[in-house]
């Protein structure tokens, strides 16, 4: 520790070295040398190297390796999305951080830091697909894609008649269901005569349903055929979800997973990364 009385001469040479090496006057106007920029004994290979110290150093090193791996044109992409201070060095700062923060997918030309988000919502049709343009460009090996909204099935509603004998008969519905999902609702009735002024009323039930038939039979017996009426309701009501069908540098196609009853908004958000 030294101690100054009155002013030094330091040659202009040696100024900013000297002036590096010692800390502010405390208030005895006393100065001390600063502990040095550099302790050689913890640096790599060093006995005071600490594990913690290998474990970063390591991970700076992978970092760099890494960026020096990275062909002509996956640096250009990290180039390309330089900020507007357009720093020459902020491509590789933000590769070397990336990778340290584990979002950079080497294995992809360091990929993980977004470059760019887009977000277009448009009416989706029943069938057919729905393509959306990109207002910017991307690389779609690159590129993710979220979609959000859904559409709705309704349940389905088969509606039909016809003459049933007094032994019964089978009716075609006019289309195909599952019998497993559907209810049936029967409309109609005969009779048996009791006297010439009575009767007793006979009405319908269901003997059979398959895929595209109905088996209607008589409670008992009527004296006449009569016409029924029957409404089957198949239960495939629920959400329809929108799936991805291709994704391009300039366009997103999506369509849904089934076909909804009605038209329905969706929205996509195509996230790009360097």
């Amino acid at each position: 520790m030294a101690k100054i009385d009155g002013a030094q001469t330091i040659p202009s040479e040696l100024f900013y070295q000297y002036a590096a090496l010692l800390t502010p006057k405390l208030s005895g106007a006393q100065i001390r040398t600063r502990t040095p920029f550099t302790r050689p004994d913890s640096r790599a290979g060093g006995p005071d190297e600490s594990a913690a110290q290998i474990t970063q150093r390591d991970r700076f090193r992978a970092a760099m390796q890494n960026f020096a791996a990275l062909t002509p044109t996956e640096r250009a992409a990290w180039y390309d999305a330089m900020p507007q201070w357009h720093s020459l060095l902020w491509y590789y700062n933000y590769f070397v951080m990336s990778s340290l923060a584990g979002n950079a997918d080497i294995t992809q030309g360091g990929s993980g830091v977004i470059k760019t988000i887009q977000n277009q919502k448009a009416s989706v049709p029943t069938t057919g697909t729905k393509v959306f343009t990109l207002v910017t460009t991307v690389d779609a090996t690159k590129t993710v894609v979220m979609i959000q909204g859904s559409a709705r099935k309704v349940p389905r509603v088969i509606r039909g008649s016809g003459s049933v004998a007094t032994g019964g008969a089978t009716l075609n519905l006019g289309a195909t269901v599952d019998p497993a999902k559907c209810t049936v609702e029967l409309n109609g009735a005969s009779f048996i005569q009791q006297t010439a002024d009575g009767f007793i009323q006979v009405l319908p039930y269901i003997s059979s349903l398959s895929a595209t038939q109905i088996g209607i039979a008589w409670a008992l017996t009527p004296d006449l055929a009569a016409t029924v009426s029957f409404e089957v309701t198949e239960h495939i009501e629920g959400s329809v979800q929108p799936v991805i069908v291709a994704v391009s540098n300039t366009q997103v196609t999506i369509d849904w997973a089934e076909i909804p009853d009605a038209a329905a908004d969706a929205s996509i958000t195509v996230i790009e990364y360097i």
